[in-house]
């Protein structure tokens, strides 16, 4: 099972999101994509930021970063991305803006949030059906999870959560099957609290309950407290493989 992030985060972290305008594809290949990761390398130094995950897509990107403070994202948002709008439209022989808006940015202010906002940007390739194992993207920082190198910053990262790969693979088996759990703006809520919950509501008086019930409260507590299908299994006493293939069908 996935080791989680500590609890009590500091408020610290962040989900920064980049487009190109219009919906534009502004990182149309190899040399697009690299040309914008060492841009987020070389910026983050100066302005004070540690880079945690990222996804840098067709014409959209996903940072998960660390800041001390709320202007240093914006001078190292600036920063790269003047720097790549000067280089993209350069090379394209083009004038006018690239991306659309300065960027959107969410805290992140609880463990469970942090590992689903890791988890969901190293699935977008998935999501997006370019690829159909997460870990084969080249430019997400799933791979740099794997090898321990690039831009992450390791050693500002484990000081909240287990960056060893096999832990950074559970945490990515156990959420490509929870119907990807959506990163958005919701909060979850505490997972006993919701289990006592549904203890009520359905009379569960053991600790195994029957295939069908067991699908519908998994359903209920992934989508109210974002824990994982494999700790849903564990709970109700049941094959997490079982659950799974539910899920897939309830899907098709």
């Amino acid at each position: 099972m996935a080791r989680m992030a500590r609890k009590h985060l500091d408020g610290k972290y962040f989900h920064v999101m980049v487009q190109g305008i219009g919906k534009e594809t502004i990182f149309p290949d190899d040399n697009s994509k690299g040309y914008y990761l060492s841009t987020m390398s070389e910026a983050k130094i100066d302005n004070k930021i540690f880079i945690f995950a990222f996804c840098v897509m067709d014409n959209h990107a996903h940072i998960l970063i660390k800041a001390e403070k709320i202007k240093d994202i914006s001078l190292f948002m600036k920063e790269v991305n003047t720097e790549y709008a000067r280089y993209y439209n350069t090379t394209r022989k083009r004038i006018g803006y690239v991306f659309r808006g300065r960027f959107k940015s969410e805290v992140i202010d609880d463990e469970k949030y942090l590992i689903n906002c890791i988890a969901y940007i190293h699935n977008n390739p998935v999501k997006a059906k370019l690829e159909n194992d997460a870990k084969e993207y080249k430019y997400s920082s799933y791979k740099n999870y794997i090898s321990h190198s690039g831009i992450i910053d390791f050693e500002e990262a484990k000081k909240y959560y287990d960056i060893s790969p096999s832990n950074i693979e559970a945490i990515m088996e156990e959420k490509s099957h929870s119907e990807w759990l959506e990163h958005d703006d919701r909060k979850y809520e505490e997972s006993e609290d919701v289990l006592e919950e549904l203890v009520k509501k359905y009379n569960i008086s053991t600790n195994r309950v029957n295939y069908d019930l067991a699908v519908k409260i998994s359903k209920e507590l992934i989508e109210r407290s974002g824990i994982s299908l494999r700790r849903c299994a564990e709970i109700l006493g049941v094959q997490r493989e079982r659950l799974r293939l539910a899920f897939l069908e309830m899907r098709e």
